[in-house]
């Protein structure tokens, strides 16, 4: 059996079967007549034209050759996301059905084929290689026998099974060999960790009070810091997005903490993150996919999700869907919690950039679960906000609203985004501002009065809508 961190599963089995060899296929109409066994690679134009039903055909010649794998190909990041996103319901439901692995690959192909057959033939280098990545991902698993068996599995390729304290795996071939061996290795290991329990004792205090020291300390103060991170099992160097969980603000109730701590009447504010960040800890094993950390840092609790790879968007619909079931998962009982969701960035300073950007989304968003960026808008808009000519043609559109200063301009512009935000509808835009939808047709009337602006004109709401969000940026 065969896994690859530069493989990226589209559909099939999650761990592909045991392979006999791999091979380049440059020719749609020759994959029935492959060996069974194989690990197929679709090379070049054969890999474009795999899309809708040929890729159904594909898969299905595939299946009847009884390959175990059928390998997409491409030249760029950009064209692996349109290969993932050409794979539909009908091709999914074929390569479960036909025990195929689907899978996609960018970068060198070369490299990519001399990867895949080292992994099926199982040598020495790799069933190391293996064997290091399982016993790191055992020991990230919290001591929870199920998470240590995905981990386990995910990391030597082939499954993994708990019961009653028992690791065992399918060996997927003969008896003896390299990746035998890395295996009794890792499920010792596995038995171990599971015997030693549930690690949120006192290195996950630890972890949790040098990751807020990481996210709140002066920069040259974290780069000192990093070190310990590491040996404490802190996966600094890897892709995090952070998630940001703050309760629901309530000015009459519920002063804002301070950055130490909370006072006087912020107490009640503090002890409910403190049980948030108690149901965090356990409900992130669950999810599984990532490593996952939480840490209270001032009036949040800032939960860190990290991979060893960039998964790109596709990663960042994941995160935020992850987001979603761990807000429901850590709400306690009649208490309403937010969720601020960052872009993905890779080491110490871009933890320290995603927690920040998890922090910009719940300010930018009266939303239960508010995302920083996913489609890049954010990035365009400063970036075009930042020239003179974007800058006057924002105040020009907006100055009659500008000019009632304050409040009264600040609350007329939420408004008139929201509204231009859900497609002018009155109801979901006082929804999302919890007004009245009454109170929000008023305001719009007012706002095309002092704007002189036609909000039916697709052309003035673009511009309007551009304008709103250029400003909420500065």
């Amino acid at each position: 059996m065969f896994l690859l961190e530069e493989l990226r599963p589209l559909a099939g089995p999650g761990v592909p079967a045991a392979a006999s060899g791999v091979r380049l296929v440059e020719d749609l109409g020759r994959i029935a007549g492959q060996p069974p066994g194989s690990v197929l690679v679709l090379t070049g134009a054969a890999a474009r034209q795999a899309a809708g039903y040929r890729l159904d055909v594909a898969l299905r010649d595939a299946a009847a050759a009884g390959a175990v794998a059928l390998v997409l190909t491409a030249e760029s990041a950009a064209a692996l996301e349109a290969l993932e996103a050409a794979v539909d319901r009908s091709a999914a439901a074929l390569a479960e059905r036909g025990g195929v692995a689907l899978l996609a690959a960018d970068g060198d192909l070369a490299e990519l084929v001399v990867a895949i057959d080292r992994a099926v033939a199982g040598d020495a280098a790799e069933a190391l290689v293996r064997t290091a990545r399982a016993a790191e991902a055992v020991a990230g698993a919290g001591g929870v026998p199920e998470r240590i068996a995905e981990a386990a599995g995910a990391a030597l390729g082939r499954p993994v099974r708990a019961e009653g304290g028992t690791f065992t795996a399918r060996t997927g071939g003969p008896a003896g060999t390299h990746f035998d061996r890395a295996a009794g290795i890792v499920l010792r290991l596995a038995a171990l960790a599971a015997a030693a329990g549930p690690s949120d004792e006192l290195p996950g205090r630890s972890r949790a009070q040098l990751l807020t020291e990481l996210l709140v300390a002066p920069e040259n103060q974290a780069q000192e810091l990093a070190p310990r991170a590491r040996a404490l099992g802190l996966p600094i160097d890897d892709w995090h997005v952070v998630l940001r969980l703050e309760p629901a603000k309530d000015p009459a109730k519920t002063p804002d903490a301070a950055a130490d701590g909370p006072a006087d009447g912020g107490q009640e504010r503090y002890a409910l993150l403190e049980t948030a960040a108690s149901r965090a800890v356990r409900a992130a094993r669950e999810l599984g996919g990532a490593a996952w950390n939480a840490a209270l840092a001032g009036d949040a609790l800032i939960v860190v999700r990290s991979q060893r790879r960039d998964q790109g968007r596709a990663g960042l619909r994941e995160a935020v869907r992850d987001a979603a079931r761990l807000l429901d998962r850590v709400r306690p009982a009649g208490a309403e919690l937010r969720c601020g969701v960052s872009t993905a960035h890779q080491g110490l300073l871009g933890l320290r950039t995603s927690a920040s950007e998890a922090r910009t989304a719940l300010r930018r968003s009266t939303l239960p679960l508010a995302t920083y960026d996913l489609a890049g808008l954010d990035r365009m808009l400063e970036e075009w906000y930042a020239s003179d000519a974007a800058q006057h043609a924002v105040r020009e559109l907006l100055q009659p609203i500008l000019d009632l200063g304050g409040e009264r301009a600040a609350h007329l512009l939420a408004i008139l985004r929201a509204y231009l935000d859900h497609n002018g509808s009155p109801a979901r835009a006082a929804e999302e501002l919890h007004l009245h939808r009454n109170a929000v047709s008023r305001n719009v009337r007012r706002i095309e009065t002092l704007l002189q602006a036609d909000l039916a004109d697709p052309r003035q709401r673009l511009a309007l809508q551009l304008a709103c969000r250029a400003a909420s940026s500065r």
